[in-house]
């Protein structure tokens, strides 16, 4: 792989050098190494302060991989806090003014991502729980014996393929996955399936332990009244009315960040959604945190019906809620699946993307029905049989074999809790 992305880059040089750029693409590389070179510094300097560091014995660390409070590491800190259990908690975020929401409580800190305190925080952990990478593809640390990783992943039932053959872009994430493999103590599954992935992939022989995914106790009775409370929250905030019925479109990345593919005509669809479903709708519209950068410029599906969301920090608080789901390649539709509610696959480029990053089971075989352009969506949305759609998602279920059930955090608290109380007894 390596090999690959070198003889790429070398590739570069001639067609810089007749566009005029040879210095400026040689400049590049010089900072690329440089830069390199900085990072393998800092990695030595943070093995000494791991080892010059003691353990804090009730300490636990929580990082997301977009630096923010969500996903499972926020459901499961937010049980924690339930119990009012006795841990210092910290949490790895980029905005400290915003916080990311992250909860005001004498037990609950925040720390700036990848700066010298974050790392002090991150080698004294006694406990870390990540949802991706432990760390930054870039800003790795070490961790000693007595420290444990959980590895809760931020998808689970996903098509998307994330094994290194599939990664042709870049060699840096593959390596930080299986750096972050070999230091993970536990992984947390909601599913043979994702077992399946995992030993698949970068935690060939780590235990794992099928206790289910926090993030999705949200669909489930445990968090009726919240649910409820985050869609009075949201309607406020937005000036909409309580009549207002949501369908949130929430596509992946491609690797290449194109934006055409991203060409769902709203009006259109909410027409074919108040057609078929009733009621008056509108589009939430969230694009994955690898193209946040690009939206500004590049989004098309606008509308006066359309709300942007890219910037909702938890999209499983949106998923609790809305009323019906539409995406791609992404993963979260594979949550969505538990409420049973209407999802929609509006996917332009199966097959170039099944080229890019590959797939680990065929569209055609979820419960969401599938269309690759606009008019196949109106129609799959004014087709839509909810009895037959309700029998996919259960048979999907059963098939991935899903524990999913509303207290997976309470059951992950439970074994964290565990092996602090064997550290310090």
């Amino acid at each position: 792989m390596i090999f690959r992305v070198l003889k790429r880059k070398a590739k570069r040089i001639y067609p810089a050098a007749v566009e005029g750029k040879f210095f400026h693409r040689i400049g590049v590389a010089w900072k690329q190494m440089a830069a390199a070179v900085d990072r393998s510094i800092g990695y030595q300097n943070r093995k000494h302060l791991s080892k010059t560091t003691a353990v804090v014995p009730n300490r636990i660390l929580f990082i997301t991989f977009n630096h923010s409070y969500s996903c499972n590491p926020k459901y499961i800190c937010e049980e924690l806090i339930r119990r009012n259990a006795d841990v210092d908690i910290w949490w790895g975020v980029t905005n400290l003014i915003s916080r990311g929401a992250v909860p005001d409580l004498p037990n609950v800190h925040v720390v700036k991502m990848n700066s010298f305190e974050y790392f002090q925080i991150a080698v004294s952990a006694k406990v870390i729980v990540i949802n991706s990478l432990l760390g930054d593809k870039f800003y790795p640390f070490p961790t000693k014996p007595e420290q444990i990783v959980y590895e809760t992943w931020h998808g689970s039932l996903g098509i998307k393929r994330f094994d290194p053959a599939h990664y042709n872009t870049n060699v840096s994430w593959p390596e930080a996955a299986k750096r972050t493999g070999k230091l993970t103590t536990f992984c947390i599954s909601n599913s043979q399936f994702e077992e399946d992935v995992f030993r698949e992939t970068f935690w060939k022989e780590t235990p794992i332990l099928r206790l289910g995914h926090a993030r999705n106790d949200v669909f489930f009775d445990t968090y009726k009244k919240q649910r409820r409370r985050w869609r009075e929250k949201f309607i406020r905030d937005y000036a909409l009315s309580e009549d207002d019925k949501f369908i949130l479109y929430a596509p992946t990345f491609r690797d290449t960040h194109n934006f055409a593919v991203y060409d769902l005509q709203p009006e259109r669809l909410l027409a074919a959604m108040e057609k078929r479903f009733g009621g008056e709708w509108k589009l939430l519209l969230r694009y994955h945190d690898n193209d946040r950068k690009n939206e500004r410029n590049k989004n098309t599906v606008v509308s006066p019906n359309v709300i942007d969301v890219t910037q909702f920090a938890d999209i499983q608080e949106l998923l609790s809620f809305v009323d019906a789901g539409i995406t791609d390649y992404s993963s979260w539709i594979y949550d969505f699946v538990l409420s049973k509610r209407p999802g929609f696959i509006y996917a332009r480029d199966i097959d170039l993307y099944n080229n890019e990053r590959g797939f680990y089971f065929r569209l055609e075989s979820t419960p969401f029905p599938v269309a690759r352009n606009n008019d196949e969506m109106e129609k799959n949305v004014l087709a839509f049989d909810n009895d037959t759609f309700i029998k996919k998602c259960d048979d999907f279920l059963a098939e991935k074999q899903c524990i999913d059930d509303g207290h997976s955090s309470e059951r992950i608290a439970d074994h964290i809790l565990s092996q602090i109380g064997k550290s310090n007894g």
